[in-house]
């Protein structure tokens, strides 16, 4: 498997660090508007790789031919967010810039499967999917397993538990909407809802939501770590078709992107898993959709 990454910065090197060390592929290709960076960043990689003795060809570029018939295409290009900045600020700028490499990919990698990572996420999914004309199922967003990630470790550090004792998943729009499935919040067998009270579950669903912009706040610029290893949880899926729920940003037969439990394969999106939502939260997710598309227009207008 071959995979390239648009955009060498923070979270484009974080994704091409984790893919190369869990050897997810044989051949990575960086690219970005800085070729020195893409060189550069693709060298120290080649050098990681050899000290853990992995066979693995990396590769940087400013020249989108490098991707050339590559399997997976993850785009990380994009302004970051700033402190005090929403998500839905930089829409319009990352807009421009997605727009750019999913045609790109579509010239080049035209059988390829598209991850995106840039946000505000799930608008940029839409970007995607318009600018490279690809099926919806060749267009996936990261962001889903990101926020239920932060779900569960808000979980594990309130009830100071082992993380993988715990289970959560976050659904709709990446950003301080998304939907904490509450059925879904469990350590071990048990119910959240039976361990903590409802303040203080209303508390872990509140730090979840504002993880991201902590992390803003506190570093002066957008995680990297997290979005990375969602990144490989997406490829690793594709790669070993391994029938395992995940929750991404993609289409259904409406054509809006949003977060949904869906399963992925060599061919992209396999399956849209429906979860079992209380009407509360079926109407935040009508409602969440409903504002995705209100955004849409904003920017397509």
């Amino acid at each position: 498997m071959k995979i390239a990454i648009i955009g060498a910065g923070n979270v484009g090197a974080s994704c091409a660090s984790l893919l190369t060390c869990k050897s997810v592929c044989e051949q990575i290709a960086l690219i970005d508007i800085n070729a020195n960076l893409a060189k550069a960043k693709a060298l120290d990689l080649s050098h990681m790789a050899a000290i853990l003795d992995l066979d693995i060809k990396i590769n940087g570029s400013d020249d989108y031919e490098l991707l050339r018939d590559f399997d997976i295409v993850v785009i990380t290009a994009g302004f970051a967010r700033k402190d005090g900045q929403s998500r839905e600020d930089l829409a319009k700028a990352n807009a421009s810039i997605v727009s750019q490499s999913a045609a790109q990919i579509a010239k080049f990698a035209p059988n390829s499967i598209i991850i995106v990572v840039t946000n505000p996420l799930d608008l940029m999914v839409y970007v995607a999917l318009n600018a490279s004309k690809f099926k919806p199922n060749k267009v996936i967003g990261m962001a889903g397993e990101l926020d239920s990630g932060r779900l569960k470790f808000q979980i594990s550090s309130q009830l100071n538990t082992n993380v993988t004792n715990c289970n959560a998943i976050c659904l709709g729009m990446h950003n301080d909407s998304m939907i904490c499935q509450k059925s879904s919040m469990k350590v071990g067998e048990k119910a959240l809802s039976d361990v903590l009270s409802d303040e203080d579950i209303q508390g872990i669903i509140h730090r979840s939501r504002t993880s991201g912009a902590k992390i803003v706040e506190l570093m002066g610029t957008s995680a990297f770590y997290g979005p990375a290893a969602g990144v490989l949880k997406l490829c690793q899926s594709i790669k070993n078709e391994s029938n395992n729920t995940l929750v991404c940003s993609v289409c259904d037969d409406s054509l809006i992107p949003t977060g949904r439990v869906v399963k992925l394969d060599k061919n992209g999106l396999k399956e849209i898993v429906e979860p079992n939502l209380t009407n509360e939260e079926e109407a935040k997710l009508q409602n969440s959709i409903d504002n995705l598309i209100l955004f849409i227009n904003t920017i397509y207008k």
